[in-house]
């Protein structure tokens, strides 16, 4: 009977044993395993960093956008920082407190993990698209943990010799830690998928949801899709004049209303910020404009705050599947695309546009063509004339860009023009213009014919403290008086960096370049900050121009613009002129200088010549006259 007894003892022993120690392996497994899902939300986490941060660079490049981006999204379990390419901290230096990757271990490797503290820290590094940094994510794992582990050796040694308790211990702890690490998974999970503020699907989620989406569409004939990106307008004057505190509350708010008026199916995520998403499984646009109206109509009401009434703005971008994209990541660009043109443009929504997208491979097969245009010589220059009316002769021309591509023909300015500026190639083709048309200018005074030549300036070379060095030099290879030259600046130029642009044109002015504000009366110039300015002329828009004669509105604003100028000591030059009749009203009014269809319109050097020496504008009498320029002045027969 004892030897029974033992032998019963020992086999509950030994059954206890194993499942003791099937609860330590269990343990170690799970751990396993949660370790390898950390690993791979660090991954995700990382590469999702790294498209938004690359993004936002692109929009507004910097190191503060790369300092507010890591202070924004820095936080426990994870930690962001920014390398160059010797593996040093940039912009925010990590505490002598914080734990850091080795650095022979950044040197020798992309990925790796140490201890800090007696905790296990993964880290993983990648380069930062468009930029030659790369961005750092260290995680702080969860689950390793020295205690845990000297604590489950414990328990093991105390089972050896206290078996029974011992078993059941180590059952119970081991269900208990299982249970924990697997809530604290979900836990991760659902913070590294959903906004922490609004509780919403995160960008991280909606693409993964999206890909699902398209996937069903493309193999299981599932319904078209139409993403809606949205972004609030003025929402960073909430933040800064209300408080973060009342921004976080109206995001919350918009949030719950615009859930309210989805369906079950439809999606709704916060992509960051003040950005939203809507992901719509239609069957036809109609709902998706019907879905549009209400979120409009929704978002015009106001917010109730803290006793405050808020009102906010909308602009919103619409991509369809397969219609605009047929990936997740082309729709979530072409929406936002579609929803940054219709801010531009103060428009509530557009749809994507392939012909309005800056980045489209049209676009982009187009910034190499022009960058190789510049540098093969393949560009134009066309000289329009300006005539002085009460002497009737061309003192200026002004030179008017123009590309021939060989695929598309002409390219209209305002578009290779705007590409330029987008793609920092407007330093290069601003060049080729001055060198271009100072060197024809000289030609022409060599024939005798002492000719000024306007160039337009663009505003970003406007705030380029080398240009008045640059284009002396220009000017003395050519051997051309600067008073022959003269720069046409419009007034949004001048008001993006007022102070810079009058350094800039005081010194273009005391060299003796003549300077003229184009398309006056269409930008945002103060008058006190024009008297300050040391302009010669300026040119007023076409669009008050050619509705004068038909519009009281207009010949007051004219008539308004030439005594401003004149009792400024400026001259004024009128743009578009495309008949007599328009010729002889604005030589009423007092206008010194005209240009337009009815003098002439753009021609080449060569054209130019030949018109010119045929030409009634010329200062030559008797030399002959073409239909389209001969001008009777005499007012008795003025119809005007």
């Amino acid at each position: 009977m004892k030897l029974h007894r033992k032998l019963l003892v020992y086999f509950i022993s030994l059954v206890l044993s194993v499942l003791l120690a099937f609860g330590y392996i269990n343990y170690q497994i799970t751990h396993s395993a949660n370790i390898d899902n950390e690993r791979q939300i660090l991954h995700v986490t990382l590469q999702y960093h790294a498209d938004v941060l690359a993004s936002r660079y692109r929009e507004q490049p910097g190191p503060e956008t790369l300092r507010h981006y890591l202070r924004e999204t820095s936080r426990p379990p994870f930690s962001l920082y920014i390398l160059n390419q010797d593996n040093q901290y940039l912009l925010e230096p990590p505490a002598a407190t914080q734990p850091v990757p080795p650095p022979e271990s950044l040197a020798q490797a992309s990925s790796g993990q140490f201890h800090s503290d007696g905790r296990l820290c993964f880290w993983e590094r990648r380069p930062l698209p468009g930029t030659t940094w790369q961005l750092l994510q260290i995680y702080h794992s969860q689950y390793d943990s020295n205690l845990l582990n000297s604590l489950s050796a414990r328990m093991l040694i105390t089972g050896l010799i206290i078996l029974w308790l011992a078993g059941w211990l180590g059952l119970i702890i081991s269900t208990t830690i299982s249970r924990k690490l697997q809530a604290q998974t979900r836990a991760i999970r659902h913070q590294s998928t959903h906004d922490n503020l609004t509780g919403l699907p995160n960008r991280l989620l909606l693409y993964d949801k999206l890909e699902k989406a398209i996937r069903h569409f493309h193999e299981e004939d599932g319904p078209p899709l139409a993403l809606i990106v949205m972004d609030l307008n003025h929402f960073k004057e909430v933040n800064d004049t209300l408080g973060h505190d009342i921004g976080d509350r109206l995001l919350c708010q918009i949030g719950e209303r615009l859930q309210a008026l989805l369906g079950d199916t439809d999606i709704l995520a916060r992509m960051g910020g003040d950005e939203f998403a809507i992901l719509l499984a239609c069957e036809d646009k109609s709902r998706v404009r019907q879905t549009i109206d209400r979120i409009i109509d929704a978002l015009q009401k106001n917010f109730l705050i803290k006793g405050l009434l808020l009102e906010t703005e909308t602009s919103l971008g619409i991509a369809c599947c397969p219609e605009h994209g047929e990936d997740a990541r082309t729709l979530i660009r072409h929406a936002d695309t579609a929803m940054y043109l219709a801010k531009r443009h103060n428009e509530s929504f557009a749809f994507y546009d392939s012909n309005r997208d800056p980045h489209s491979l049209k676009r982009l097969t187009l910034m190499g063509d022009l960058r190789r245009a510049i540098e093969t010589d393949e560009l134009e220059l066309c000289y329009q004339p300006k005539v002085e009316i009460a002497a009737q002769r061309i003192p200026c021309v002004e030179a008017l860009l123009r590309w021939p591509h060989p695929i598309y023909g002409y390219i209209q300015p305002t578009v290779f023009i705007a590409l330029a500026e987008q793609t920092g190639i407007i330093k290069p083709l601003t060049w080729w213009t001055l060198e271009t048309g100072i060197a024809q200018c000289a030609r022409w005074h060599q024939q005798g014919r002492p000719l000024t030549v306007a160039i337009n300036l663009s505003p970003r070379m406007l705030h380029d403290l080398g240009l008045p060095d640059e284009i002396r030099a220009l000017l003395d290879c050519h051997e051309l008086d600067a008073g022959y030259l003269e720069l046409e600046i419009t007034e949004s130029a001048i008001m993006q960096e007022p102070e810079r642009a009058q350094l800039i044109l005081q010194r273009l002015h005391d060299m003796g370049v003549k300077l003229s504000i184009d398309d006056f009366g269409t930008g945002y110039t103060s008058l006190a900050y024009l008297k300050n300015l040391p302009v010669d002329e300026i040119k007023i828009d076409m669009s008050f121009i050619q509705g004068m004669l038909g519009n009281r509105t207009d010949a007051m604003i004219v008539r308004s613009i030439i005594e401003l100028a004149h009792n400024m000591g400026y001259q004024v030059v009128a743009e578009g002129i495309s008949s007599e009749a328009l010729f002889r009203r604005l030589a009423r009014e007092g206008c010194e200088l005209v240009q337009g269809s009815f003098i002439s319109h753009a021609m080449s050097a060569a054209d130019f010549d030949e018109w010119y020496r045929h030409s009634r504008w010329n200062g030559a009498a008797g030399t002959g006259s073409e239909p389209a320029v001969v001008l009777p002045l005499s007012r008795d027969s003025d119809p005007a």
